[in-house]
């Protein structure tokens, strides 16, 4: 079977602070109990991660910044919500950090598991705006260059291409990026949203507001291909936010929820036909209808690819 990977201590509460941010943090249990539901998984047969550790952190993180973490004010700025500035860092740290450490284990599992098995979902992760010394829009750790790195480091893969299409731009990974000959990334994302200014990325796919699902599709379906066999590589780690859906609270893309089961079923697909292995992350989504998004979209690929 696919491996899921998932950890109840993804999921963020704090004391209801959580829901002042529309980022629905406790959506990860949703898609968990979802699939079950639909008799897709066994309880069983997730996945568990181990959080990651301060080490692996400062691989790709500066040692002042992940300091800097301490401040209660440096976490209000990231999660967007000014009254965490009030909140010990010690509790910050129990209900927020940790979870996104446990989520980041899970984005390094599932590149793992991707090389083993093809295709690994880590229902967590894809903080795309946390840079090597910086954070924001919701993103503490750079779960997705810490992956690729550790697997590099350990010669298991040689070259990797991130496929972003959170409809925001993942400015943080492609600023760790930067200087990695051996990393790229695809990025399809609203132009006129955050983040400003916007980073350079290999393969930058900026798209109108009012894009519609078809046209949104053809994109994907005129640029995968080419950038597959242009950057050939080990592993293609594919950030797959729900944001582009046309309810989202943030974005003004008009994509149904089909359509982005399709798009996610596309990207593994296309990938899988040239025989290199996907690790998907499911990063942004503020819409309520986030999590049955994603758990339509991995059902999708489920069907797909688990066998029969």
């Amino acid at each position: 079977m696919v491996p899921l990977i998932y950890h109840p201590r993804f999921n963020i509460t704090a004391f209801g602070l959580e829901r002042l941010h529309p980022f629905d943090s406790q959506k990860y249990r949703h898609i968990h109990d979802a699939l079950v539901a639909r008799g897709l998984r066994r309880p069983s047969d997730f996945t568990r991660p181990s959080p990651v550790t301060q080490a692996d952190l400062l691989k790709v993180h500066t040692p002042e910044y992940l300091r800097s973490l301490r401040r209660s004010e440096v976490l209000a700025r990231i999660l967007e919500v000014p009254v965490v500035r009030r909140i010990p860092t010690w509790l910050l740290d129990r209900r927020v950090l940790r979870p996104m450490r446990y989520a980041v284990g899970g984005t390094l599992l599932a590149c793992r598991l991707a090389l083993e098995h093809g295709v690994a979902i880590n229902l967590g992760g894809g903080y795309h705006h946390a840079g090597s010394d910086r954070g924001g829009g919701f993103s503490a750790y750079a779960d997705v260059p810490l992956g690729a790195l550790i697997l590099h480091e350990e010669g298991r893969i040689g070259r990797v291409l991130v496929v972003d299409l959170d409809v925001h731009q993942g400015d943080g990974t492609a600023s760790v990026f930067r200087n990695w000959s051996w990393a790229s990334i695809l990025d399809l994302y609203e132009d006129d949203l955050f983040p400003f200014p916007k980073e350079p990325v290999d393969v930058p796919l900026p798209v109108p507001a009012g894009l519609s699902g078809i046209e949104y599709l053809d994109i994907v379906r005129d640029h995968l291909p080419g950038s597959f066999d242009a950057h050939r590589p080990d592993l293609i780690i594919y950030n797959a936010g729900s944001d582009p859906f046309e309810g989202d609270p943030l974005a003004r893309l008009r994509l149904s929820g089909n359509d982005l089961a399709e798009r996610d079923l596309l990207v593994v697909t296309m990938a899988r036909e040239r025989g290199i292995p996907v690790a998907m992350v499911l990063s942004g989504g503020y819409s309520p209808q986030s999590w049955r998004i994603h758990t339509d979209a991995i059902e999708g690929i489920l069907t797909r690819f688990d066998p029969a």
